[in-house]
């Protein structure tokens, strides 16, 4: 970074180029205006000699350098809290800018004058000029900086009016740019602001810490009014952690900096401040003292004068804008008289010219009306084709899956169905020919009936099933005794129970009812208590319980049996294939009491869900509508 002292040798030697020509050279005083822009924080004075120096060099119709200037002098003003000269010079440089197309620099004195009303406490005003920066952000999207500018700002309004969130969200907003761009100076001064924001919600320690690192950032850049403010904030956030002697000392570094720029508004309120501190530390003759200074930088700021002529020069900048207005409608008015002759003759050939090439453009469109129709409807065709295309896909994949799944099932039921009938053909092929006693029949006619009754289960079951595939089934939910439906389904494996040694426990003594399918029930109800007597060791039980659960039955089939494994019950669960497992008693089945369970209990608007351990035992539970 360059020093001070640099800039200044740079600012005098422009100034001698500038002096030494007898017509305004445009490139040296935008250079000396330049290089003076680069001191105003830390001497502003110095910045308003040369400015000054520069302005009798300009012709009234260099409207650009006379308005760079005065910005330097509206800006350079503001520093030292001379608000009504701000002002003056901020209307004088918008003035000169208006004629120009230089956005960027409408917006800069935009938000000087928006500042300069902000700290005057004339919100409303403020914010005006605060529009009017974003409608140029808006226009110019290829440069953030007025954005971020333009957040800056809007966060001083935010923070003066009260709303801290919001100034708090437009201060993040800025920074983001100007981290992206490298704009330490511009970065400082919205890290302060926080701070500022904070202290005003009591935060000392977080107001602090924020304070800290502005002043580091200030003296980076070489920022002395902004460093004066972040010291001043600092020695705010020590007395309201009630450590004054600190504060003394940062509140004097306050004063010495603001004090060396003139800054009327940083040393009132660093005397303010330290007078509340010498209160509290019960020095009233000190305290005094810095109450009497901080009064006279406030008779300096706001005096009636100053907040008049400041009125005045508003009034007077928006009456010049109105009288160039009307002065440029008056000159376009005389313009467009000249220009009506012309465009009589013209509208007449402009009219010849219309009618043929409507009659031109009508044959075309016409043209392209048909073809378009005709595109449409060939579109149409090939919509309707696709679809059909994939309906007959989707069609031929459930097909697909239904023909597996029957070859599967048809294969493990022959196997499962051969055996128990070949059983019963031979034992009745032996007792036909007296090959076979009474006592060795009745011997052998338990493990048959029991063969035949898994049969039978199985040959319900497939039946059940292939109605289903075919839609043949229908789901007639009327409403039933969910008890009378337990104890009936129990009833009828009582027998296959005992042989097993186990016992079929019904925990529901009550009445529930519920609106079901009755027949499509039991098939759930019966497939379930099989299983887990299937699945179950001798001298254990399957107890079934129902419980209401939002507006729902619950009903519980639970066994103490050999249970699942995690592959097991996951398989279980998502596979549309039919599962089956060996019993206890070598016992076997085809998997398709399970897959109807699941089906009809989806039919009948419930839930199913299994949850299982190997050596364990299963639990499933099935949900019903009440009545």
């Amino acid at each position: 970074m360059k020093s001070t002292g640099f800039y200044i040798f740079l600012i005098i030697f422009a100034g001698t180029i500038c002096h030494a020509q007898i017509k305004e050279d445009s490139t040296a005083i935008y250079r000396l205006l330049q290089n003076a822009q680069n001191i105003r924080l830390n001497k502003p004075d110095s910045t308003i000699y040369y400015a000054k120096q520069v302005l009798p060099q300009l012709t009234p119709e260099n409207y650009y350098l006379n308005g760079f200037a005065y910005y330097q002098l509206a800006y350079s003003n503001w520093v030292k809290a001379n608000y009504k000269l701000s002002a003056e010079y901020g209307y004088r440089a918008l003035k000169y800018m208006e004629h120009t197309d230089h956005d960027y620099e409408k917006s800069l004195i935009l938000l000087e004058l928006a500042r300069t009303f902000i700290d005057l406490n004339n919100d409303v005003e403020g914010r005006k000029y605060l529009s009017k920066v974003y409608k140029l952000a808006m226009n110019h999207p290829e440069n953030p900086v007025i954005l971020a500018n333009y957040y800056r700002e809007l966060s001083l309004y935010y923070a003066e009016t009260n709303q801290n969130d919001s100034a708090l969200y437009v201060s993040d907003k800025a920074i983001e740019i100007y981290e992206l761009r490298g704009d330490t100076l511009n970065k400082s001064v919205l890290i302060g602001r926080k701070a500022r924001i904070l202290l005003s919600q009591l935060k000392f320690k977080e107001a602090m810490a924020l304070s800290r690192k502005a002043t580091i950032l200030d003296s980076l850049v070489n920022n002395k009014r902004a460093l004066g403010i972040s010291n001043l904030q600092m020695a705010t956030a020590l007395v309201g952690l009630k450590n004054y002697d600190s504060a003394i000392i940062y509140l004097n570094k306050s004063i010495r900096l603001s004090g060396e720029l003139n800054n009327w508004l940083a040393l009132y309120r660093a005397h303010n401040t330290m007078s509340k501190v010498y209160l509290e530390k019960k020095e009233p003759y000190l305290a005094i003292n810095h109450l009497k200074q901080a009064e006279q930088y406030k008779d300096s700021m706001y005096n009636a004068s100053a907040s008049g002529q400041i009125e005045e020069m508003k009034i007077l900048y928006e009456t010049e804008q109105k009288d160039n207005m009307i002065t440029l409608l008056e000159k376009e008015n005389e313009l467009k008289q000249q220009q009506g002759k012309t465009q009589k003759i013209l509208v007449i050939s402009l009219v010849l010219f219309i009618i043929l090439l409507w009659a031109l453009l009508f044959l075309q469109m016409r043209s392209q009306r048909i073809q378009r129709k005709a595109n449409e409807e060939l579109f149409l065709r090939n919509v309707s084709i696709e679809q059909q295309k994939e309906e007959m896909q989707l069609q031929a994949e459930k097909l697909q899956d239904l023909n597996q799944l029957k070859s599967k099932l048809f294969s493990v039921i022959s196997h499962d169905l051969r055996g128990p009938i070949n059983n019963l053909q031979s034992l009745l092929d032996l007792l036909s020919r007296n090959l076979l006693s009474q006592e060795e029949f009745l011997k052998h006619s338990d493990k048959l009936r029991a063969s035949v009754n898994v049969t039978q289960r199985t040959l319900e079951n497939l039946l059940n099933w292939s109605l289903s595939q075919m839609e043949g089934i229908r789901t007639r939910p009327t409403i039933i005794d969910i008890k009378n439906s337990i104890e009936e389904a129990s009833r009828l494996l009582n027998d296959i129970a005992s042989r097993k040694e186990i016992c079929i426990k019904n925990e529901l003594k009550d009445s529930l009812l519920v609106y079901a399918d009755p027949d499509q029930v039991q098939v759930i109800l019966r497939n379930l208590i099989h299983n887990g007597i299937k699945f179950s060791k001798a001298g254990t039980c399957v107890t079934i319980t129902a419980l209401v659960q939002d507006k729902m039955c619950s009903i519980t089939v639970q066994d103490q049996g050999i249970g699942m494994s995690p592959e097991e019950l996951l398989r279980l669960e998502i596979s549309k294939d039919h599962f089956t497992k060996i019993g206890t008693l070598q016992e076997k089945g085809t998997g398709l009491g399970f897959l109807l369970c699941r089906e009809f209990v989806h039919h009948n608007e419930g839930k199913l869900s299994v949850s299982s351990e190997t050596g364990a035992g299963t639990k499933v539970t099935f949900t019903l509508p009440l009545a």
